[in-house]
């Protein structure tokens, strides 16, 4: 199984009220709420959870991604780097021109961008929704590169200048929860 309910929340409206922060902090660093996502638990291997102390001691960022990748990552267990032989034998690919670290972010609103997070469309009884999917990550504090998007004011919440994050370390960012937002097109 590669979901655990447990760790399964919804950041809608109702149930993340206006009055609840929209940026959090562990590990001394920020992050922003996923505000109108709702989040599905992943299990996670409770041993290097444990031994990592990953939730008092890594940071909580995003990395966007798009469904035909969700799988592959789910199974791996940690974000793959471009060119990584997976689990399923298969390579996993990945079109940027920087095929040497995994990119992450500790905003949600930069993460889920149209360039690194698609928009897929889906009818459900002959309505359409616009969805992406995005998953929360523990990511190890060593070698972390901050830096600024290419993007500015991608996200309100955090300042400009550390948005866009990367990382040259293997089995340093580690999925703990799929975020998935969708909206009536």
């Amino acid at each position: 199984a590669y979901f655990n309910r447990h760790f399964s929340r919804c950041y809608c409206s109702n149930c993340y009220g206006p009055s609840k922060p929209n940026v959090l902090t562990t590990a001394n660093s920020k992050f922003t709420v996923p505000r109108g996502w709702v989040s599905f638990g992943i299990q996670l291997d409770k041993a290097f959870a444990s031994d990592n102390g990953i939730f008092k001691n890594w940071y909580t960022t995003f990395y966007g991604t798009s469904k035909d990748k969700l799988s592959e990552i789910i199974r791996n267990r940690f974000i793959p780097f471009p060119g990584d032989d997976l689990l399923s034998g298969e390579k996993f690919i990945l079109n940027l021109s920087d095929q040497n670290h995994v990119y992450t972010s500790p905003s949600i609103n930069y993460a889920s961008l149209s360039h690194v997070c698609p928009v897929d469309r889906m009818n459900i009884n002959n309505n359409f929704y616009d969805f992406q999917v995005v998953l929360r990550c523990k990511q190890n504090p060593a070698d972390v590169q901050k830096f600024a998007s290419g993007k500015p004011n991608a996200c309100e919440l955090l300042p400009n200048d550390n948005i866009q994050w990367k990382t040259d370390q293997r089995s340093s960012v580690l999925p703990i929860s799929l975020l998935i937002r969708a909206t009536k097109s």
